[in-house]
């Protein structure tokens, strides 16, 4: 095989109270990367979609996904390739664009150069990868890799627990028309927070797996619920509040902002999916910002081969 390009999908994490250890991959949107075999070794970022996207293999999360499985390979003296990123996601904006790009370089290099690494290699290998850009955590790169939704309980080894999401349940992102860089929402972040706020976190979290497997449209609208990121990030998400009000007036179970935003996310039945998203982007329209909608299922394959 002298080339291949995967796709990998976009993830919202958090959803309220899972941050740092919740995530859910999503479909309609996601980065692909086509690798080629070169000569000699190393990895090259040969040509990108978006001129913002650094081609510099020690800031680009695709090439530094595909050098870190050729390291755990131990293939640093005869892998080369060069890489072609193209962005589907957008950059900043929440979604888990790093977190792709760096699934879909490791999984290339996986696939191209015929190693033996097993999956939990290649989620290592991407969180070392987006480490570099936007911290060492996985609940974006675990469900772009798996797919579906998943729990991330450690790291040191990867403690990764599939989530069922019932067929009932979709979501509805907004993404509005400005950047929150991840370094600067996670720098607003205090270093300890209240014993009952950690306590009521938890116990919504739990609540969040129960009415997600079970499809209980009651169970989710009492777990979407943080008081650890969100009421410290506030500032930096203007047009948050009445796009939350108003897609909950149009029937959305819960909205969340989706990882470190700026884009939101809200849990929807399937069948209020189109009046949400609408109510999304009207809400950020009276705050004076535009924004787009993204309509999307659950996206059960995760990162593969196109």
């Amino acid at each position: 095989m002298g080339s291949v390009a995967v796709y990998a999908p976009g993830t919202a994490s958090n959803i309220g109270p899972g941050f740092d250890c919740f995530g859910i991959a999503f479909t309609g949107l996601g980065d692909t990367v086509r690798a080629a075999r070169t000569n000699g070794p190393g990895v090259r970022v040969v040509a990108v979609s978006d001129e913002r996207i650094p081609t510099d293999p020690l800031r680009n999360t695709a090439a530094l996904g595909a050098a870190a499985v050729i390291k755990r390979a131990g293939l640093e003296r005869e892998a080369g390739l060069e890489l072609h990123v193209e962005k589907g996601l957008p950059l900043a904006a929440g979604m888990g664009g790093s977190a792709a790009s760096a699934v879909a370089g490791a999984l290339a290099a996986h696939e191209l150069l015929k190693t033996r690494l097993t999956r939990i290699d290649l989620l290592m290998a991407a969180i070392d990868a987006e480490a570099v850009v936007s911290g060492r955590h996985a609940d974006n790169a675990a469900p772009c890799l798996f797919g579906g939704a998943v729990i991330v309980a450690g790291l040191d080894p990867p403690e990764v627990t599939p989530v069922r999401v019932h067929e009932s349940l979709g979501l509805v992102f907004a993404t509005p028309a400005y950047e929150v860089a991840t370094a600067e929402a996670r720098r607003v972040l205090p270093a300890e927070v209240p014993r009952a706020d950690a306590v009521g976190q938890a116990a919504r979290l739990a609540l969040l797996v129960l009415g997600l497997e079970r499809g209980d449209a009651d169970l989710v609208r009492r777990a979407i619920w943080d008081r650890i990121a969100e009421p410290r990030r506030a500032p930096l998400y203007p047009g948050y509040p009445p796009a939350r009000t108003a897609a909950l007036e149009a029937g959305a179970l819960g909205v969340a902002v989706s990882g470190a935003g700026p884009t939101i996310v809200a849990v929807v039945l399937r069948e209020a999916r189109q009046a949400v998203a609408k109510a999304l982007v009207e809400g950020y329209a009276k705050a004076g910002i535009n924004a787009r909608s993204h309509v999307a299922e659950v996206d059960a394959t995760g990162a593969r081969v196109v």
